[in-house]
């Protein structure tokens, strides 16, 4: 060995040994930061640290310091351990990649889960052949020759496992959904909820899990919900009495539907005479929902809320062989309608010192209102339409950044704004429970206000008290 050579070697032996300890604590320290960060990256850099620089480290002694024969069984199963500790961090850097649902990093890629299965296939087959081909010297062609028989035979036996992989890929490439999107295939109708291999596993909205194969997939009609548009028209049909006047059936109708949590602005609810029959008129409602799952839900609501209103608006629904008005006045047209509300008024604080006739011209202004569990009967920037006084249920108060006040019972009032002209409620009167109340207009509690200074003094206390509360206190 000549001088020239020993410098060399010498060289190469300290630049190995300061090289080696060095890649060992950076590798380390930024497996530490990364996993003090929360970053997935850290099992990568983990398994390069732990699994691949070790059998590298040794190939390299072997070879460059103890010249050790390259082609020898020992460094074959050493390289054959480095390569395979690289094929595994590869498969963790694809792992940490990918995401099959909703990246958590903005570098991560969302993939369906059949591509990447695949695209994990495609690696370890590349890894073996890399193995056998480069490091064992065996001659791949003829083993794929080989297995080029088998292969015909076990296709010809899997032909429908087959056929599912080959449209599984398919339905990746066309993208006609993905995971979270709600379809209708054939008569099953559901959330996709995982697109493997074999097939497709749908979640119905009775919570049932469907799983459709994918060669099946491939014959059947599919409809998106979701795909282009997420918005879903929903069409309700509510029949009503000939003699209502198309006007104010749309107006009821529609504030129903606008009244509704997951009914879209824009478009807005369109409603319009469907079908006519002797007694009836069938009005179709369609309003659009901004999720697929939420529309069994939301016209089951619109159904119960449009109740109410049609009592509370003085529309008729008619019965078979009769029409039945499912009004919600009761009115001053009935004795027995006044005494109610009468009484109900004069046991109460706030009416408590007024005399009959009064009590009387109140009542005559009065109307019994039915809201149900979810309705709003006041809100808080828009004018108040009456003075109410709740005679049963529950009516939670909440300020317009949603804090709760306090709740209501039977003999509390509300409403209390549209006695102030021009002012709007500073509340927003949620319906708990199914609510019954007398709305008594303001022209009747005003013409008293200007005859009777003393209930005007507790009409205006009312007011003021109720007024420090929305705006000052957090109640309950």
């Amino acid at each position: 060995m000549t001088s020239s050579q020993s410098g060399s070697d010498l060289w190469q032996g300290l630049i190995f040994i300061i090289a080696l300890p060095t890649a060992f604590i950076a590798l380390g320290e930024i497996t530490l930061r990364l996993r003090r960060s929360g970053n997935p990256l850290s099992r990568v850099v983990w398994a390069a640290r732990v699994l691949a620089l070790p059998p590298l480290v040794a190939w390299i002694v072997a070879t460059g310091f103890f010249g050790a024969d390259r082609d020898g069984t020992p460094l074959r199963l050493v390289q054959s351990v480095f390569w395979i500790a690289v094929a595994l961090t590869l498969m963790m850097f694809l792992g940490t990649l990918v995401s099959q649902g909703k990246p958590s990093r903005s570098w991560q890629v969302s993939m369906p889960n059949l591509l990447f299965q695949f695209l994990r296939a495609l690696l370890v087959f590349g890894a073996i052949t890399f193995l056998l081909a480069e490091v064992w010297k065996i001659d791949v062609k003829q083993i794929l020759g080989t297995l080029g028989i088998g292969s015909l035979v076990i296709a010809l036996a899997l032909q429908d496992t087959l056929s599912n992989l080959v449209s599984g890929f398919l339905l990746i490439i066309e993208g006609p959904f993905k995971v979270g999107d709600w379809i209708k295939v054939g008569d099953t109708e559901g959330e996709v909820v995982e697109i493997n291999w074999r097939a497709v596993r749908i979640k119905t909205i009775d919570r049932d899990i469907v799983v459709i194969p994918n060669g099946n997939l491939g014959k059947e009609k599919i409809t998106n919900y979701v795909l282009a548009d997420p918005l879903h028209a929903v069409r309700v049909q509510v029949p009503l009495s000939p003699d209502d006047h198309p006007d104010h059936v749309r107006r009821t109708l529609r504030e129903v539907a606008c009244s509704l949590n997951g009914v879209a602005a824009e478009p807005a609810p369109d409603v319009e005479p469907k079908e006519f029959h002797k007694g009836s008129i069938v009005y179709e409602i369609r309003f659009f929902v901004t999720g697929y799952h939420q529309a069994e839900r939301i016209s089951r609501e619109f159904l119960s809320r449009a109740y109410y209103a049609i009592r509370r608006s003085g529309l008729v629904y008619p019965v078979p062989d009769t029409i039945e008005e499912v009004s919600p006045r009761e009115t001053a047209g009935s004795e027995t309608a006044l005494d109610k509300i009468m009484g109900r008024l004069q046991s109460q604080m706030l009416f408590l010192h007024l005399d009959r006739a009064s009590l009387e011209s109140l009542a005559e202004h009065s109307r019994v209102e039915h809201f149900g569990e979810g309705e709003r009967i006041v809100c808080a920037g828009l004018p108040d339409r009456a003075f109410f006084m709740v005679l049963r249920g529950r009516i939670a108060l909440d300020r317009a950044d949603g804090t709760r006040l306090l709740e209501l019972g039977e003999g509390d009032f509300l409403g209390e704004m549209v006695l102030l002209a021009g002012e709007t409620s500073q509340v927003t009167g949620w319906v708990l429970e199914t609510t019954t109340v007398v709305a008594i207009e303001s022209q009747a509690i005003n013409d008293l206000v200007q005859k009777l200074p003393r209930f005007a003094l507790e009409i205006s206390q009312f007011i003021d008290e109720r007024r420090k509360m929305a705006g000052a206190r957090k109640v309950g």
